[in-house]
């Protein structure tokens, strides 16, 4: 009975050292942040879609934790952020697709010169997209970009995009953009590669559950 508890207790304590080397390793490296600190945005209610002007990139943290400001070190510092078109539906005005019918579904996107992709789950909450998942990432600059090398190499030709509406007005005086009414106003945004957390969950939780089959075979 005592070995039984020294293997269990054993098991324990290697699972709990693997979870603290993965949380260490994943905290050394960031996935690269692309930040959009100017743009504005517009409604139409009538046709149902969504568009965006001069929403451009003002500075980059790349995964070693250092910023950089400048477009001469990274020439995707004032590039600008587009889509394809962004429709929402009849059934749920916060959710925007691809036209015709504005659904969850695939849509374009671009950083315009450097990278070209396509994103889903564009569901709004409470003035803001957080994360739309980007896919089929490809980039179109030719190497330059020190900031796609590192989107590429964390996410692997995915990533995620927030974005947060600050609109004009609003028809009940909330400040929260639900998209009812025509409107307008300015937005910010971010592009990352996928979070490493979502690794780390997916192999601790795998590690569990190895655990829990092995303790079962043994009692």
């Amino acid at each position: 009975m005592k070995t039984n508890h020294k293997k269990v207790l054993t098991g324990v304590l290697i699972l709990l050292t693997g979870i603290l080397l993965l949380s260490t390793n994943a905290s050394a490296v960031m996935e690269p942040y692309l930040n959009f600190d100017t743009g504005n945005y517009s409604y139409d209610v009538t046709s149902k879609i969504l568009s965006f002007t001069g929403v451009t990139s003002a500075w980059i943290q790349y995964t070693d934790g250092t910023f950089e400001f400048d477009s001469l070190n990274d020439p995707i510092i004032g590039a600008t952020l587009s889509f394809g078109t962004l429709k929402n539906s009849t059934s749920n005005n916060l959710i925007f697709g691809p036209d015709p019918g504005g659904s969850i579904g695939p849509v374009t996107f671009s950083i315009d010169g450097f990278i070209t992709a396509k994103v889903t789950d564009f569901v709004v909450s409470n003035s803001q997209l957080s994360w739309g998942n980007l896919y089929d990432i490809v980039r179109i600059d030719g190497g330059s970009s020190r900031y796609v090398n590192e989107l590429l190499a964390n996410g692997g030709g995915f990533g995620n995009l927030y974005i947060a509406f600050t609109p004009t007005s609003t028809p009940d005086g909330s400040g929260i953009e639900r998209f009812t009414a025509t409107s307008d106003g300015s937005v910010t945004a971010t592009v990352a590669a996928p979070e490493p957390v979502s690794a780390i969950l997916f192999i601790t939780g795998g590690a569990t559950l190895a655990f829990r089959r092995y303790r079962k075979k043994r009692i």
